[in-house]
This record gives C-alpha cells, sequence and structure tokens, in this order.
C-alpha cells in the first residue's frame, strides 16, 4: 500500500508538470526573440482513492464480513515427523546365540576273543600240558588242577560304529564265559588299545564255575579306547575236579566279551545316533534394542519376519526346532524348525505376519524381551564322522521388513530436531527503503497439526524473523501436543494458536521481517517415565504440522518512513528545442486538498540528488501532505482529516533540475495521535483528493 500511495503522488505530480504548457497558442504568429513571463493557473483535478482501489483481495489479502484487512500467510508441512525421525523399529532385533554340543551318547559296542583248551595248555608248564593232553581219549576223566597260567595277549574282534573315542562317561563290560569242564579262579585280565598300546583298565574276574559267566567292569571315565583293544589274560588256575569230566583240547574254551554301555563321548571318530542335544537348558531370551531408555511391552505385526541364520559348526546333521511362546498368531505360537543336514549354513525367514508379541512376560524383567524355547536333534546319519564336545551350531536372528500396526510401552524422553523452515514473504525490496518504528498489534500463527503418536509429546517451536542483520525471536515456551487415547482413536487433530499473549510475536512481525525461519524440537514424554508403558506408536505414526500467519492490520506507525530512489524524470534532453525547458520554470506550486479516511497520515520530501557527486542539489519539502483521520476506541477510523498542502517548487529546485540525475522521494507515515495509539484498517477507507497548479515560466522565442 506504501508504495502504490508513493506511486500515486507521483504521478500526481508528473501528470501536472507535463500537462502545464498550452496548445492554444499559434506560435507563428509571435516574432523571434520575444521573451514573455506569463503566470497559468491550471484547475484541480480531482480523485477518489480507496484501499481496495490498491490492493485487491487475494489469498494474502482478505477482507472480513465487516471490511477488515487482514494479512494471511501459509507455509505447509513445516513439520513432518515420522515414526522412524525418533525410532529404529526395523532393526529392534539382533539375536546371536552359540550352542555348544557337549558330550553326547553312542551306541553300545562289543568284542570278543576266544581260547579253547588246547591253546589254553600251549601256555601251560609241559609236565601240566602232557598230563591234560593225554587226557583227551573219549572217556571221563578226572580233570586235573593246575595253576596260574598266563595266556599273553588276545586281541578283541573291533568293535562296529566306533573308531576312537574319549569318554565322558560310560563302561566296559569284560564277561568271561568258562566253557571248560573245571572250575577257574579268578582272572586277571589288563585292556589296551591295540594302537600304541596305552592302558585302558584292569579287571578280576571272579572264580567261574563251568558253564557260567562271570563279569568285571572298566569305567571308562575319561579314559581313550579305539576299537581294536587287547587283553592280556591270565587265569589264577583251576582246582580241578573230583568227578570225571570229559576233556576235549578243541571242543571247549573260555570266552572273553567286551562291551561298552552308557556310553557318552567328549571327542573322538563315532557314529552318533540321531538325539536331542541335552546339556542346554532348552530356554533363551531374544532381546529387543528400540533405543535408550525405551521400553517395549507389546507388538502388533501386520506384516513382517524373523529372518534367521544356522551355522553349523560341527560334522553332524543338526535340526534346531523353536517356539516363541509369547509370539502368538490367532491361538498358536509361532514355532519353526531349522535342518542344516550337511551344510554349514542355512538362512531363511520365519513369517511373523499377523502376530502378538508380548515382550513383558519376564516378572524380573517386563519389557523389551520374549522367551525363545528350542531344542538342538544332532546325529551323524549312520556314518563315521568326528566329532568334538566343544563344535558348536550358532542361530542369528533379526526382526525384517516389518510392518507394525502399533507398539506399546514406554518410549523414553527421546527428542528430534525440526528441520528449519523459511517462510518468505517476498517484501525485502521494501523493506530496504524502509525505517521507523512500526507495530503491528495482534499479529497471530496457527499451527494447525495433526499427530499420531499416542504418547505426551511437547512441542518446541520457534521462529526467528530477519530482516538484514536484525532478528527478532518467538520466544514460545514448549507446548504439550493433544494426542491420541488408543484404542479410541489413533490420531488428533488440532490447532496451536501463537500470539502476543504466550509469545513476542507482535515484535517478531513489527520487525518487520524479509523471512521467518520456523524451527525446534518435539519430546517424547516430556515429564518423564510416569510409571506405566502405556505409551503406543503405529507403523504410520507421525506429526504433521501446517502454519497460517494471520496479521489482522491492526498497527501503530511512528515517523515509519519509506525512502526510494528514481530517475529525475523532469530532467530535460539536451536536443530537446521546446521553448520551455525545466530551467525556464521560475516557480511551481502544487495544491493539493486531501479528505481522509485512513487513520494514517503521509508527508513527503522530495529532493534532487547527484550520483556522480553524492550530493544533494535542492529539496522540497511537504511536511503536512495528509493528515490522519480520527479513531475511536477500538482503532476504526471515527470520520476523516482534511488537509491542503501547497507544494513549492521554486526557481532554485528547477535550476538544478538538470544537475541532478536522480530523485530521492521520502514518504514518512504516522498514524493517528503520531502512533500512540493502535489503528486498524478497513477495505472501505478512501481519500478524496483535489489538486492544483499555479505555473509561472519564463519563454523566450529566438
Amino acid at each position: 500500500m506504501i508504495k502504490k500511495l508513493y506511486i500515486l503522488i507521483l504521478a500526481i505530480m508528473a501528470v501536472h508538470i507535463t500537462g502545464c504548457i498550452r496548445e492554444t497558442y499559434d506560435m507563428d504568429m509571435l516574432s523571434g526573440g520575444i521573451h514573455i513571463a506569463p503566470t497559468w493557473f491550471i484547475p484541480a483535478v480531482k480523485g477518489v482513492v480507496s484501499f481496495s482501489d490498491l490492493v485487491e483481495p487475494s489469498d494474502t489479502v482478505v477482507y472480513d464480513e465487516n471490511n477488515f484487512v487482514r494479512l494471511i500467510f501459509k507455509q505447509d508441512s513445516i513439520i513432518n515427523l515420522k515414526l522412524d525421525d525418533f525410532y529404529d523399529l526395523a532393526d529392534m532385533v539382533s539375536f546371536h546365540q552359540s550352542y555348544e554340543i557337549g558330550e553326547l551318547s553312542i551306541g553300545s559296542f562289543q568284542g570278543t576273543l576266544s581260547m579253547t583248551l588246547n591253546q589254553i595248555t600251549q601256555n601251560m608248564a609241559a609236565t601240566v600240558r602232557n598230563q591234560i593232553q593225554a587226557l583227551d581219549d573219549g572217556a571221563a576223566h578226572l580233570f586235573p588242577s593246575f595253576p596260574s597260567v598266563n595266556l599273553g595277549e588276545r586281541t578283541f574282534s573291533a568293535f562296529q560304529n566306533f573308531d576312537n573315542a574319549i569318554f565322558q562317561s560310560g563302561f566296559l563290560d569284560i564277561s568271561v564265559t568258562n566253557n571248560l569242564n573245571t572250575p577257574l579262579t579268578s582272572i586277571n585280565i589288563n585292556l589296551f588299545n591295540t594302537s600304541g598300546h596305552t592302558a585302558i583298565g584292569t579287571v578280576t574276574i571272579p572264580p567261574v564255575q563251568p558253564g557260567q559267566t562271570q563279569t568285571s567292569s572298566v569305567n571308562l571315565t575319561n579314559k581313550r579306547v579305539t576299537s581294536s583293544v587287547l587283553a592280556g589274560i591270565v587265569l589264577s588256575g583251576s582246582p580241578g575236579t573230583s568227578n570225571p569230566v570229559m576233556i576235549k583240547l578243541n571242543n571247549s574254551n573260555i570266552t572273553v566279551t567286551a562291551m561298552g554301555r552308557d556310553l557318552k563321548v567328549y571327542s573322538g571318530r563315532v557314529v552318533i545316533p540321531s538325539q536331542e542335544i541335552t546339556t542346554l537348558d532348552n530356554r533363551d531370551t531374544v532381546s529387543f534394542d528400540p533405543g535408550d531408555g525405551v521400553e517395549l511391552d507389546e507388538i502388533r505385526i501386520i506384516s513382517g519376519n524373523l529372518s534367521y541364520t544356522l551355522t553349523s559348526k560341527t560334522a553332524l546333521a543338526a535340526s534346531l526346532s523353536m517356539a516363541l511362546p509369547t509370539m502368538i498368531r490367532n491361538i498358536d505360537t509361532v514355532t519353526y524348525t531349522i535342518t542344516s543336514g550337511t551344510e554349514n549354513q542355512l538362512t531363511g525367514t520365519i513369517d511373523v505376519s499377523g502376530t502378538i508379541t508380548d515382550l513383558g512376560s519376564d516378572p524380573v524383567h517386563p519389557f523389551n524381551r520374549i522367551p525363545l524355547d528350542y531344542s538342538i536333534i544332532v546325529g551323524s546319519n549312520g556314518i563315521l564322522v568326528d566329532h568334538n564336545s566343544t563344535d558348536k551350531v550358532e542361530i542369528d536372528l533379526s526382526l525384517d521388513d516389518t510392518d507394525f500396526d502399533y507398539v506399546k510401552g514406554y518410549f523414553g524422553e527421546e527428542s528430534e530436531t525440526i528441520e528449519p523452515d523459511t517462510l518468505d514473504l517476498d517484501i525485502d525490496d521494501i523493506l530496504d527503503h524502509i525505517t521507523g518504528k512500526f507495530l503491528l498489534s495482534n499479529p497471530s500463527i496457527r499451527l494447525n497439526y495433526s499427530n499420531s503418536f499416542a504418547l505426551p509429546l511437547a512441542l518446541d517451536l520457534q521462529a526467528s524473523g530477519k530482516r538484514g542483520s536484525e532478528t527478532v525471536n518467538l520466544g514460545l515456551d514448549p507446548v504439550t501436543i493433544v494426542s491420541p487415547q488408543y484404542p479410541a482413536s489413533r490420531d488428533a487433530v488440532s490447532t496451536l494458536l501463537i500470539d502476543k499473549n504466550n509469545s513476542d510475536l507482535p515484535e517478531l512481525i513489527s520487525l518487520p521481517p524479509g523471512k521467518v525461519i520456523f524451527f525446534g524440537s518435539a519430546s517424547m514424554n516430556p515429564d518423564g517415565k510416569p510409571g506405566l508403558r502405556d505409551n503406543y506408536v503405529f507403523g504410520n505414526s507421525r506429526f504433521l504440522g501446517a502454519v497460517e500467519v494471520e496479521v489482522p492490520m491492526e498497527f501503530r506507525m511512528n515517523n515509519l518512513q519509506f525512502t526510494d530512489t528514481i530517475d529525475n524524470f523532469l530532467r530535460s534532453d539536451e536536443e530537446d528545442d521546446s521553448p520551455v525547458k525545466p530551467e525556464n520554470i521560475k516557480s511551481l506550486e502544487l495544491s493539493l486538498t486531501a479528505t481522509n479516511y485512513f487513520p494514517l497520515g503521509v508527508s513527503v520530501k522530495m529532493s534532487l540528488y547527484d550520483e556522480k557527486t553524492n550530493s544533494v542539489k535542492s529539496t522540497i519539502n511537504a511536511t503536512t501532505l495528509i493528515e490522519a483521520a480520527p479513531v475511536d476506541a477500538s482503532g476504526k477510523s471515527s470520520g476523516f482529516k482534511e488537509t491542503t498542502t501547497k507544494l513549492d517548487l521554486n526557481g532554485d529546485f528547477f535550476e538544478e533540475i538538470n544537475n541532478a540525475d536522480k530523485m530521492i522521494i521520502w514518504f514518512t507515515l504516522n498514524t493517528t495521535s503520531s502512533g500512540a495509539v493502535d489503528v486498524k484498517i478497513y477495505s472501505d477507507y478512501r481519500i478524496d483528493f483535489k489538486t492544483a497548479l499555479i505555473f509561472k515560466p519564463e519563454i523566450t522565442f529566438d
């Protein structure tokens, strides 16, 4: 409006100055060398200028039903905060666990050896041997007694499904069956591994009657046993018989059997039957890490996968069965079995879509974790494999590609910065020419927002108005945003009003700024933990905010000065042959009578300015061009003010016209009572004016 008023005044002056030569003179009738100095009076030009003539209504300039004028500036999406701006809920699970195979059971194994009476006698003294051999004649005889006999080392038949092993527990039972027709007193047997002749243990077999079997055992704990075992056998002797018996050298014998039982191995090359690892407790915990201070209680997943990687660091085939008892789909627990077979690593996904997960079932730690029940079955599939109890099966889990319906818990006091957003008012060219005091009395900002974070949310919204090097801050205290109350609602829509009652907005707008920069932060749970885990966020949770800056045209001005520099439109062209040139004008007086309904007064000053010498050549001044209308108690114009002003452009001014290439125009504005009260602008305000021009040129004709 200021700029248009300035243009209006210049236009009025230009019309009068350029229209001051009467066209009715017949110049051919004048003789050469004539010099005249007439005084001309050009009658009044009348006009009416209303506010609506200067400014048309638009999205920015709004007239209400009473014609009160408001300026509206809008900026969408100055706040756009999403769930992942606060939390990384897409990567909460990073579970890695290594399960040691431990000691495994193997099946029993057995080996035998047999020695005939003939073989036994080969180790007796010659006299005893000859005596017994002579009795093998088909008739019954008394079996003679014989003393201790060292039978030497004999080899058991090879153990099947077994090559070698170090045992964690188990027994090697040594049984002796007496198929001789004479009783045997105790028998000592020393056991050795064939390879390396390393000792396994010693057993003593109690006396064995004919046709009977006696057994003694070796504890294999921490013993290494191979599939080939030697037995060093010493018979303590026999008392012989008191009744005749048949003596058969080749058809009677003793049989020694070695049988392993209740066997668990640390390591070795063995056949491992399929079995569940029993050294594990079969219960683990999957922890969730949603961020510092965040305690999750429940999650409902629309779609997603629990990705796994099973790494087998054993030669055994492994099968891992998992159950997540607090992850429920409909009424069923999520379960899954992973079988590695002969692969070293196996990857895949477990569909967890449509599940509700309780993360608070552990009374000791009722958040951020779920139980994992598992079992691991291993086996060698009937073949010999190298096994070690320190071999491992490893499992890695991660929650991927997850679309959450909601996440419940306590989300901590997380804070997120609002990225700066600039509202450019596009008035920098005007502000560069304005000085003085200007106060807009009642501006406001409406932050229209929608919030789908169902938890306490504090907004610290700030703004800085900038005009050149000057800055004025909004000074708004943090406010608590309206939040939805789940399950009644998932979204809350509301408005935050920022005005003079809660901020320094009038001072910011009255700067006036060329740009307003909005920034700040949003904080979850600003009052800390309430003791409950009743925050809800949703997969599409976001906080969106748009601003509407409303500036009612209610203000006060005190010597607000608008300055502009323009080209000197009065300067004459050197080739101009007109007999009337600006320097020939001795005086020019502009008389302006204005009836002003605006509560806004204006004075004007115009100077001729030479850019080359950086100097003002001459100045004319109209200090009371238009006076402000009076106002009522509300600030609305209550009448009008009539002002008659004479603007005298004297000869000194015209003499300097051609010495200046620029004009400087100063408009000084004051509201009613010199800016002591607030005034309001209505679109039906107007100025009625009329002008007259008294013009005295000095004309010379050659």
